[in-house]
């Protein structure tokens, strides 16, 4: 009859220690024979020992104590509840309900897949057997593929049924269950091994190591190990903890705390600032060599720029210089505003997985895909620069309502100090304002006689116009139906002939932005519409200024609410909407609706692109 071990049922093989328990087999003789108390300690002592190499085994398996499987798992103890009885100190094992996280040096495993194709890793899991491919790409990143999982059940029978009494039996533990044949199942492992393909000789396959503690399955590795496609043995990042699945998410921990074999960079476009030549941009997010700690996340922000139109420009992350050939880690699309910057937050969790993070509402619903080649060679060959800004602005200081004239020159100061800040040398944008108020012969109650116009600004740096603005202040009128606008058109035509030195008028984008609340009066009585007292003409203004090449835009209310009752209001308000048409000939902004910030960007001149669009973001302002 075959003689096994009593405390793990290991078959006797002549040893005095248990091959797997560690337990006396065999004593020195004595002389006489052995008396009933000693029969009865040694009985004891056996066990004792049993018991607390169940109780060890139970407290890695560790159920819930209302749990099906902590009663399953009681009645396998033989009515001891697992959890009980805490290990002695110093025996080497890990508390109930926890497991020990493992530190692994990832160098050698760095080493092992530096000029392969293709890897494996094999796991001995609570759940299973795991073999997980990994790729590695041109660039030395490493990319998990699929997982073959292959349950216990399946390689050896004679494991319980009862996933809990199975996890029990793989920690060591045997209870009152059927003992599971030790050497059997190092054959069935062997065997499973001898089936599978990724082992397979000639295969490149690492082993990690399982979790301390669990008895049948540090069996299972070291047969493993001597399966010759296995070639390293890794203690990865931290075991499967129980009621998770191993494999997959082991070797993913294990595979981020990984060096980055190669930059990761975001592909940007440049623009020499001398030719207008477009070149791609390589910003470096993450450098070589960086290694993160298990479960780090680090990341990276970056600023990149909005072409000449609102786009949606492709945010590509490369392993390397952008190149033919380097590996695309990850691409993204991304609403960026015209000429305005947008602050990116990208995360890195491991070799190749970069990720943006912020801003997170801008992201498309699907992730783009982009064919590197055809990116870098579809780059505008160049950006033709716009030519310089010359704004003309007029502003209505009067009418019956102060707080809406107040409003009208806050907005010409935001708008004065936007392009103050955009460019506050004045090398590109020269701006210059009349102000006017009401007729003073029937209107005015503030201004003196024949003060029909604040001292006009002739085009200036914005910088200088700003300062002069802060000097302007609203004055009360008595009626809304006109303004004395036709006069300041007047100087704004005449303030053309007498402009500085600076751009040629062929050289500029030359606006001018009548910012009011009134028409201007007519030349002659409109039915109730007074006349200019000097009968200055508008209209022949508006034609010198268009001649001269500026764009006519407006900022105005628009005529709200149902027509005037009568015949008279009705004559005035249609006047007022065909001065208003020709006065916004080529835009209108509404107050309310068109910020400051939404007026400079309808001013600035457009750019122009030698070729096609550029599918790229910026990595510096185009201004």
């Amino acid at each position: 009859m075959e003689v096994r071990c009593p405390v793990c049922a290991t078959p006797e093989t002549g040893r005095a220690l248990c091959e797997v328990c560690g337990v006396r087999l065999y004593g020195d003789p004595v002389l006489g024979a052995a008396t009933a108390r000693d029969l009865s300690a040694a009985e004891a002592a056996l066990r004792t020992a049993r018991h607390a190499w169940d109780l060890r085994a139970a407290a890695l398996v560790a159920p819930g104590p209302d749990s099906d499987g902590h009663r399953r798992l009681t009645a396998a103890l033989g009515g001891t509840p697992p959890g009980d009885h805490l290990h002695p100190p110093g025996d080497g094992h890990a508390p109930a309900g926890a497991l020990a996280e493992e530190t692994g040096d990832s160098t050698p495993v760095q080493a092992l897949l530096a000029g392969r194709a293709r890897v494996s890793f094999l796991e001995c899991a609570p759940d299973g057997l795991h073999l997980t491919g990994v790729e590695i790409t041109r660039a030395g990143i490493p990319v998990q593929g699929d997982t073959l999982s292959t349950s216990w059940r399946s390689v050896v029978p004679a494991l319980d049924g009862d996933p809990t009494l199975r996890r029990f039996q793989l920690a060591g533990g045997i209870g009152t269950l059927p003992p599971v044949d030790r050497r059997a199942f190092d054959e069935a492992v062997r065997a499973w091994l001898a089936e599978s393909p990724r082992t397979a000789p000639g295969a490149t396959v690492v082993l990690l190591r399982p979790a301390p503690g669990w008895e049948l399955l540090r069996r299972a590795g070291a047969v493993a190990a001597e399966d010759p496609a296995v070639r390293l043995a890794a203690d990865g990042e931290g075991g499967a903890p129980e009621g998770r699945p191993g494999g997959a998410v082991r070797v993913r921990r294990l595979l981020r705390t990984l060096p980055l074999p190669a930059d990761h960079t975001l592909l940007l476009a440049r623009v020499d600032r001398h030719t207008g030549a477009v070149h791609p941009h390589s910003h470096v997010l993450f450098p070589a060599g960086l290694v993160l700690r298990p479960d780090e996340t680090v990341t990276a922000g970056v600023t990149v720029y909005g072409g000449p139109t609102d786009s949606a420009p492709l945010l590509p992350v490369l392993a390397g210089p952008p190149a033919p050939g380097t590996p695309t880690l990850a691409v993204r699309r991304l609403k960026v505003r015209a000429l305005e910057p947008e602050r990116l937050t990208f995360a890195l969790r491991g070799p190749g997985e970069v990720e943006l993070v912020a801003p997170a509402g801008e992201r498309t619903p699907e992730e783009p895909t982009a064919d590197l080649s055809r990116l870098l060679t579809g780059l505008p060959r160049r950006m033709v620069r716009p030519p310089a800004l010359e704004l003309l602005l007029t502003v209505d200081l009067g009418g019956a309502d102060r707080a809406e004239t107040e409003e009208r020159l806050t907005f010409v100061r935001e708008v004065a100090a936007l392009l103050a800040r955009k460019d506050p040398a004045g090398a590109t944008v020269r701006a210059g304002a009349v102000g006017h108020y009401d007729h003073t012969d029937y209107e005015t109650t503030w201004a003196k006689a024949g003060v029909l116009l604040r001292a006009p600004v002739v085009a200036r740096p914005p910088a200088e116009l700003l300062a002069a603005l802060d000097t302007w202040s609203p004055a009360p009128g008595r009626q809304d139906t006109v303004s004395s606008l036709e006069d300041a058109l007047h100087e704004a035509a005449a303030l053309t002939a007498r402009r500085p030195a600076g751009p040629r008028p062929d050289e500029s984008c030359r606006v001018l932005l009548v910012v009011g609340g009134r028409p201007p009066a007519p030349a002659r009585q409109h039915g109730v519409v007074p006349p200019c007292p000097r009968g200055t003409d508008w209209r022949t203004a508006l034609g010198r200024l268009r001649a001269d090449g500026f764009r006519l835009l407006a900022r105005t209310h628009p005529a709200t609410g149902p027509p005037a009752p009568d015949a008279a209001g009705r004559q005035a308000g249609r006047y007022a909407a065909e001065a208003w048409r020709a006065l916004g000939a080529d835009g209108t902004f509404r107050p309310g609706a068109d910020s400051p910030q939404d007026v400079v960007r309808a001013l600035d001149p457009p750019w122009r692109h030698e070729g096609p669009a550029c599918p790229l973001a910026f990595a510096a302002p185009l201004r």
